[in-house]
């Protein structure tokens, strides 16, 4: 009976024995089915992330990560229209107060406690925009300048809390594009918060993600805010993806075989897209030939060189970035008549450069521009009227006619500066001046920049605003206040010649032309800061585009077009006008795989 009783007791201890095996095993398959079920999207960066602080972030790999941990109280969408994020409401009281109400409940990720974000959070992370300070003003981003002009110094002034969810700003000048700034990358609010990942990172945000893992040059992971305050238009709790990983392979073919591996989804970049699609052409091309042969081993090796990819899907967007040549006008501590010897000092001069160029041989030559025949502005964002400032179009006679009559001949040069990288289209531009007579030096290494005529240089909206590229000329740089006028202007400056520019009265008449044209630059541009009608501020915003274009301070040639590779399965990747990606939206319903024959496609490294 003992024996019997000891028998038992163990069958019991391996009964339950059993169970937790078959216990363990059942969630460790559950465990595997979630992981296997988990929506994630792989992508991979070539520049490397050294932070993930929006005041710090250098290039675009660190603006693309940041925008998906941060928000800020505005934010732009694809369709190029503005909409609030953490703001719930936002009013302007006058022209330079602005209230803002956030958002109820708006959790912050990855801290112990649970946290939501409060008035005093916004403020003092605007705060810290407003004192980003560099060694040079020229390092900063136009619309932190901006932004600090705005706000001034007094911080006490500027930002009052009335309440944890409302708070206002007021502003030292009107600004009409406020909410226009406050969508940019530098205004993301960074909550003075602690968590794993530490300081150096800055990770704790409100975004559709957080940070999981952060190893320098190897590896980011991000993983979805389960408390994320933004939902889809149908109430759908966002974001849509589980988990986002983003690697940092530097090798193209390296590249190529994980993306036809489907180990990746997604390479954002044009420089990515130009090192690598080139060895996924050669390899989709090898493989066609096989198959080709294979079933039609008659025929020639010619018949196999055409082939469509099945894997990878090539997309091109444009951005709000010009390509020109950057007018060098600095009339501090030179001398006046060497100023005036200058033909660049010359307005019908740099008209003339401007309408010496055949903008559609760029396109031919670089396949990732567009000709910029609308002066200093791409034509993307939403207009109010139908009104557009005209650029200068091709016109070669009138160019040699305006050389001839202010003298500029063969024994005369323009000296330009270049980096290597922009040669290409910059020794196109140089032989196309050539065929009209305007002979140029140029000019590839910094110690000989300061001699430049014309600097080759790319443009960048830093917010998506035309105001942000009008600031450049503002104050620092007034053009029409010490611009030396010759004989030579262009028709429709001619009647202007015999007018006392300086005695007409700086009211506007819409109506009258002249009159429009008389009034200076920055007296214009407050005008059009002031102005709260939109037709009137898009009226005044032509007018401002023409006059930029008529003094020509920057020679445009193309705007920036991005290209990307994804996976062809994948939906449309598009950004904004400024590039940057709504991640939160991405479904990943649309990133499952079509049913395609693989085994020929799978390659070893």
């Amino acid at each position: 009976m003992k024996a019997f009783n000891y028998f038992l007791r163990a069958m019991k201890f391996l009964f339950y024995i059993f169970l937790s095996i078959i216990f363990l095993f059942s969630c460790n398959t559950e465990e595997k089915k979630k992981q296997i079920n988990q929506k994630k999207f792989y992508y991979n960066e070539l520049n490397l992330v050294k932070t993930l602080n929006p005041l710090l972030v250098t290039n675009e790999a660190e603006r693309r990560v940041v925008h998906q941990i941060f928000n800020g109280l505005w934010r732009l969408e694809n369709d190029g229209n503005f909409y609030p994020s953490l703001a719930d409401s936002t009013f302007q009281i006058d022209s330079l107060t602005w209230e803002f109400v956030l958002k109820s409940n708006i959790q912050l990720h990855s801290t112990q406690n649970q946290e939501f974000l409060e008035a005093k959070d916004v403020v003092e992370s605007l705060i810290q925009w407003a004192k980003k300070e560099n060694k040079t003003n020229k390092n900063q981003p136009i619309q932190t300048q901006i932004f600090k002009k705005l706000i001034g110094k007094n911080y006490e002034e500027a930002f009052k809390i009335i309440h944890k969810n409302k708070f206002r700003i007021h502003l030292q000048m009107p600004f009409s594009p406020f909410i226009e700034l406050l969508s940019c990358t530098e205004s993301l609010i960074v909550p003075n918060k602690n968590n794993k990942a530490g300081n150096k990172f800055s990770p704790v945000g409100t975004g559709a993600f957080y940070v999981d893992f952060f190893e320098d040059n190897e590896k980011i992971v991000l993983k979805k805010h389960q408390n994320y305050f933004d939902k889809t238009i149908k109430l759908d709790t966002l974001p849509l993806l589980d988990e986002i990983q983003i690697s940092f392979y530097q090798n193209p073919e390296h590249i190529a075989y994980k993306i036809l591996n489907n180990e990746l989804d997604w390479l954002p970049s044009t420089n990515q897209t130009q090192k690598v699609l080139p060895f996924i052409i050669r390899k989709e091309k090898e493989l066609n030939q096989k198959k080709h042969k294979k079933n039609n081993p008659d025929k020639s090796e010619s018949q196999s060189d055409v082939f469509a990819s099945k894997f990878i899907q090539l997309d091109s967007f444009p951005l709000l970035q010009t390509v020109g040549f950057e007018v060098v006008l600095d009339t501090f501590d030179v001398d006046i008549s060497k100023l005036k010897a200058n033909f660049f000092t010359i307005q019908s001069f740099r008209q003339a450069l401007n309408m010496g160029l055949y903008r559609e041989d760029f396109k031919a030559n670089l396949s990732f521009c567009l000709p910029a025949h609308e002066g200093i502005f791409p034509n993307i964002l939403p207009k109010n009227t139908q009104n557009t400032a005209d650029g200068y179009y091709f016109h070669p006679q009138k160019s040699k006619e305006i050389l001839q009559k202010i003298g500029f001949d063969s024994t005369n040069s323009i000296k330009i500066f270049a980096s290597k990288q922009d040669t290409l289209w910059v020794n196109l531009a140089r032989k196309q001046w050539k065929k009209l007579g305007i002979h140029s030096i140029l000019y590839l290494d910094e110690i000989n920049k300061g001699k430049a005529d014309l600097i080759a240089t790319t443009l960048k909206a830093g917010f998506a605003d035309e105001s942000s590229l009008f600031w450049n000329y503002f104050e620092s740089n007034n053009y029409d206040n010490y611009l030396i006028e010759k004989e030579g202007f262009l028709d429709f400056e001619e009647s202007l010649i015999e007018e006392d520019t300086s005695k007409v009265n700086n009211q506007i008449d819409k109506n009258d032309l002249f009159s429009l044209k008389k009034l200076d630059f920055d007296s214009l541009f407050i005008e059009y800061l002031k102005q709260n009608n939109k037709i009137e501020r898009e009226f005044l915003s032509n007018q401002l585009k023409n006059k930029l274009i008529r003094s020509a301070p920057f020679i445009e040639i193309f705007y920036m077009q991005r290209h990307q590779i994804r996976r062809s399965y994948i939906a449309q990747l598009a950004p904004n006008a400024l590039g940057i990606y709504h991640f939160d939206r991405l479904d990943k319903s649309l990133l499952e795989p079509l049913k395609l024959i693989r085994e020929d496609y799978m390659y070893e490294e």
